[in-house]
């Protein structure tokens, strides 16, 4: 882990959200290297890829394929559950009907190893990830506690061709 150990801070905790292409990675990234926050690409997840990002790569959403791969247990679960959420998380993403449950147990294991990292790391943290409605940020809420502070970035259509 690139960053300093101290269980005893649990400094602010950020979660930056919004549609595919605004910027959360690169939001998270610049908050941890120019602010100290753990940086944590929640995008990593699924892959069981360490999601803990260099600040000094250029695309730190596809340096996530890159990372190393995770070990030790749980990774199986990890696995089934992510691919069970795989078509719900999609069509949440397109703004159609999906299954909360699945995303729920996504989102709940997601927020498990989030809230157990964060323990075991403290300080400053940014979580990148989609958290497109109210419901899931409130259920992601309920999950990490009522210090989690979301950030939902917006942008025109235009704006994201053109980025």
């Amino acid at each position: 882990c690139p960053y300093k150990i101290q269980p005893d801070n649990l400094g602010k905790f950020l979660w930056i959200s919004g549609a595919p292409g605004l910027g959360k990675s690169t939001t998270a990234q610049l908050l941890s290297k120019t602010a100290g926050y753990v940086y944590y690409e929640a995008d990593a997840f699924p892959a069981c890829r360490n999601p803990y990002i260099p600040t000094n790569v250029p695309e730190p959403t596809l340096a996530g394929v890159y990372q190393k791969p995770l070990k030790g247990e749980g990774l199986e679960l990890r696995r089934e559950v992510c691919k069970r959420a795989f078509e719900a998380f999609r069509k949440m993403i397109a703004g159609g009907d999906y299954n909360k449950e699945r995303t729920q147990e996504l989102y709940g294991l997601m927020c498990e190893d989030i809230k157990r990292e964060r323990n075991r790391i403290g300080g400053n943290w940014a979580v990148a990830f989609v958290a497109l409605n109210q419901e899931v940020r409130d259920f992601v809420r309920s999950k990490l506690g009522p210090d989690l502070v979301f950030v939902v970035l917006n942008m025109e259509q235009e704006d994201v061709m053109e980025r």
